[in-house]
């Protein structure tokens, strides 16, 4: 090596020092979630602000996506033995259990107690979900939350009320029970099938046969609807407002429902039924089991089995589509649909084609006492491959993101989730959106999906119960299987079982309770 050369490599290493004893060389804190792109770039923000406020971090903060949250569990559950997980990571309570069984899992307990955390401010059942993995301990605090709402369309009710007004077949607005729903659909589907009987027909603008599928419904000033057979048909002063053109009735459902695993585990509860719990086996070890079959459940079955043959209901598989139903939403293929709050905005059609509004999930109106809905999403938790210095400043951005009131609101705002303290809940910024009356569009149903949840299922004196299931090692494939049933309700073929017998419902309970062996009670 040349005298120059020996200089420069001095140099180098002498800089690398430097910058060392300058405390410029960080370690890191690694943070693994699985959002998708508007997700990150809310949880993005919120990181570089809390960077600006803490100018004298040790660790460097990187936070990477890992392509969706199961592909998130794969990876980490995939890195234990090499002790490549990261720091912080969010995760599912079926992820936290699968976690804690690997015994990587840290406990946030002591952490909380040092620094006053106050759990009560917490909405007790996101809170809940993190207490129950190992029992009296606290295995992460809770993050970002949504529950499901019923998006409607809201022309498209408003059309139907104008159309059936004092008829025999008269409808009078947004369903509230499932009951609602039936009795909504078959008035609809008779609307729309013989438009006739309701003083629309006009053979001069050439009405499409007796019914309005495959045509367009118009409305003028008035209120006044009329049927016609293409967009170029219509009359001046009319204007198209449910437009059913390409649509034939056995493409059309009254509601659709996203999570075909929400839409079984939700009906379990409204009928009175328990889907799973944690129990303890004959040697004393916390287990958990299914409990889902059972009559009331079976129940359930044997009525949405009915809401599916007269067409009232349907499914992502109804409309060609895999996960979700906001495009067949957006195309009039149905009037309303279940989801999330977090994901309303999917259903909002471009250029505003029809006004979206939200309503609470129907319950069951046998069992008014019943009235649950679904709480779900992530929490945050710590795992143990660090060191007490990282780990005190890996708590101390968990304890930011989840506890602050102005950040966890800032994220909520962004992201389109739910607070989950009621401080961040009762932030001046908070407080302002949810009562911003200047919103429109996109940012209008993503706050009254907000508004659903705090005034309908939170609210003083709500009647609503907002449940999460608890989390084991199993629960994921138990969730995982059971979000066929209701494919499997719909394909129920009268002519090779009996529909009406709870019987053919149990034993079809029964046939999903073998893929799950490992979960089967023994009482």
């Amino acid at each position: 090596m040349n005298k120059n050369m020996k200089i420069a490599a001095i140099t180098a290493v002498m800089g690398v020092m430097a910058l060392s004893s300058c405390g410029q060389s960080k370690g890191v804190i690694n943070f693994w979630t699985g959002f998708g792109t508007s997700m990150t770039t809310a949880l993005e923000n919120v990181l570089e602000t809390y960077r600006e406020e803490h100018p004298d971090l040790t660790y460097d903060i990187i936070h990477t996506g890992q392509g969706g949250y199961d592909n998130l569990l794969s990876t980490i559950s995939g890195s234990v033995s090499t002790r490549t997980y990261p720091q912080l990571a969010v995760a599912y309570p079926d992820h936290m259990a699968q976690y804690n069984e690997s015994s990587i899992l840290f406990s946030l307990d002591n952490y909380i107690k040092e620094d006053n955390v106050n759990l009560d401010d917490y909405y007790q059942n996101y809170l809940t979900e993190c207490q129950e993995i190992v029992d009296g301990q606290t295995m992460g605090l809770p993050f970002n939350k949504s529950t499901e709402v019923l998006t409607t369309n809201k022309t498209f009710v408003d059309v139907l009320v104008a159309m059936t007004k004092g008829t025999e077949n008269e409808i009078t607005g947004v369903p509230t029970t499932w009951q609602g729903v039936e009795e909504f659909g078959l008035k609809a589907l008779n609307a729309l099938s013989n438009i006739d009987k309701y003083g629309i027909k006009d053979k001069t603008l050439q009405v499409v046969g007796k019914g309005a599928f495959n045509g367009v419904l118009a409305m003028n000033a008035n209120g006044e609807v009329k049927c016609y057979n293409s967009k170029a048909a219509l009359e001046s002063g009319y204007s198209v407002k449910v437009d059913l053109s390409g649509i034939n009735k056995n493409d059309f459902r009254i509601l659709s429902y996203d999570s075909q695993a929400n839409f079984f585990i939700t009906i379990v509860r409204q009928w009175g039924g328990t889907y799973t719990e944690l129990t303890k086996d004959k040697n004393g070890n916390e287990i958990g089991v299914m409990r889902y079959k059972s009559n009331e459940v079976a129940t359930a079955l044997k009525t949405f089995n009915k809401y599916f043959e007269e067409g009232i209901i349907g499914i992502p598989s109804d409309f060609g589509e895999s996960s979700y139903t906001s495009t067949p939403f957006k195309a009039f293929k149905t009037i309303f649909t279940i989801g999330s709050s977090a994901g309303v905005s999917n259903c909002v059609p471009a250029d505003n084609l029809f006004e979206v509004e939200i309503n609470p999930i129907p319950y069951n109106a046998d069992k008014p006492d019943c009235k649950y809905v679904i709480s779900q999403g992530t929490n945050l938790v710590m795992f143990k491959n660090t060191d007490e210095a990282s780990r005190r400043e890996t708590w101390n951005l968990l304890k930011t993101l989840s506890y602050d009131p102005v950040t966890n609101a800032t994220f909520a705002k962004a992201s389109g989730y739910i607070p989950v303290t009621k401080n961040a809940y009762q932030t001046d910024l908070y407080q302002s959106y949810l009562k911003d009356t200047s919103l429109t569009g996109t940012a209008k149903t993503m706050r009254d999906a907000i508004n659903v949840n705090f005034d309908d299922y939170l609210g003083e004196n709500t009647t609503w119960t907002q449940f999460v299931d608890p989390g084991f090692v199993g629960s994921s494939s138990i969730r995982a299987n059971v979000g066929s049933i209701m494919g499997a309700v719909r394909d129920l073929d009268p002519k090779e079982v009996d529909v009406n017998s709870l019987d053919t419902y149990l034993k079809l309970l029964d046939t999903y309770y073998q893929l799950d062996k490992g979960h089967i009670p023994q009482d």
